[in-house]
């Protein structure tokens, strides 16, 4: 599936904009001009939220109500339209997803096209929090099938509850028995066990594949959800007001391979810990082009690669690399200067330019 043009109106800095897409699409212009919001448009087509946007509204347009993302997609047998539009109120943020002018549920628009983002900022997903690492392992199962997006809401929303029961018991707001909880926890387990094993054929998938531009293993680092643990840190969870075990407190540790006899949790291993910033970037890019891969494999189509200021991020060889993985698939990059842009990119038969 590929994405022939866009138009936006009232988001971000694009008061009513087209933009018209070809296999491969260079955006060029200076920072501040609305490059990267373009790429998040196709994010929001893909996903139906923003990757970046603290609050929804802060998407639409100052001085504006609501804005509209349309897209058109096509592959050998079809084309559609997409239509995202998010209207805010003095209270409330409501969200419209369409395909071709029929309303759907954000759960069956989503992945109707498949995105692979990579932003300079994605090098945090190796060193910050279990909680962006997490948000990105789902970000991938969630495109690569429904099953994942409907187990992974159906879990939130009972975790949403469980925790609420937690925190009342804490502030001695009401008073619960063990077996009032015994509706949550069996729907906490069932749909959290899918969650784990969908996770870990995932890593094994990432383990077991080659990496030309730079070698490593994840540790995944679950946190088993069962009957015997949810009733062994009851008495915890009682006091600390949240659930404390379960794939919400998965991580998923980034280790440097190696030929040595070492244990999988060694902390010296950890790219976090010792690795270069060079070294961080191109293992967070290795896995984008895993990523690629697993889509390929589970969807058994392309995504479309966005890449954002790569350029200022890798050296020629490993952006050749990049390049020479991802030949005819439709990549959409941005960049501040058209010199930074390889000549074999620019002399690309179906190639586009967008100037801002």
């Amino acid at each position: 599936m590929t994405v022939k043009n866009v138009l936006l109106q009232n988001f971000r800095n694009h008061q009513k904009t087209r933009f018209s897409f070809a296999p491969t699409t260079v955006i060029i212009g200076p920072n501040t001009v609305g490059k990267t919001n373009i790429l998040e448009a196709f994010y929001i087509l893909s996903f139906g939220k923003s990757f970046r946007a603290e609050n929804d509204r802060d998407t639409i347009q100052e001085g504006k109500d609501f804005f509209r993302i349309e897209a058109t997609i096509a592959d050998e047998t079809d084309t559609k339209t997409l239509t995202v539009i998010f209207a805010a109120s003095a209270k409330y943020l409501s969200k419209k997803f369409l395909v071709n002018k029929v309303a759907r549920r954000h759960i069956d628009f989503a992945a109707q096209f498949f995105t692979v983002l990579f932003t300079p900022q994605d090098i945090e997903i190796i060193t910050d929090a279990p909680s962006l690492r997490r948000n990105y392992i789902n970000s991938i199962l969630y495109q690569a099938g429904k099953p994942y997006r409907q187990t992974l809401l159906t879990y939130e929303k009972c975790l949403r509850q469980r925790n609420r029961m937690l925190y009342d018991l804490k502030d001695g707001r009401k008073d619960y028995r063990a077996s009032d909880f015994d509706y949550w926890d069996n729907i906490l387990i069932e749909n959290g066990n899918f969650l784990t094993k969908k996770r870990e054929e995932f890593v094994n998938f990432v383990n077991s594949s080659k990496k030309d531009m730079f070698d490593f293993k994840v540790f995944y680092d679950k946190s088993i959800i069962s009957t015997e643990r949810l009733f062994k840190y009851h008495f915890q969870e009682r006091l600390a007001g949240m659930t404390l075990v379960g794939p919400q407190r998965d991580d998923f540790v980034f280790l440097f391979q190696t030929k040595r006899n070492v244990a999988p949790n060694v902390t010296s291993k950890k790219v976090s810990e010792f690795g270069s910033r060079g070294e961080q970037r191109l293992t967070i890019l290795q896995m984008k082009l895993l990523e690629i891969e697993y889509l390929r494999q589970t969807t058994n189509d392309k995504p479309i690669l966005l890449l954002d200021d790569i350029f200022s991020e890798l050296d020629d060889k490993n952006i050749n690399k990049i390049f020479d993985y991802i030949y005819n698939q439709q990549t959409i990059i941005t960049t501040t200067h058209r010199e930074f842009v390889p000549k074999k990119i620019l002399n690309k038969k179906e190639v586009e330019i967008i100037e801002l």
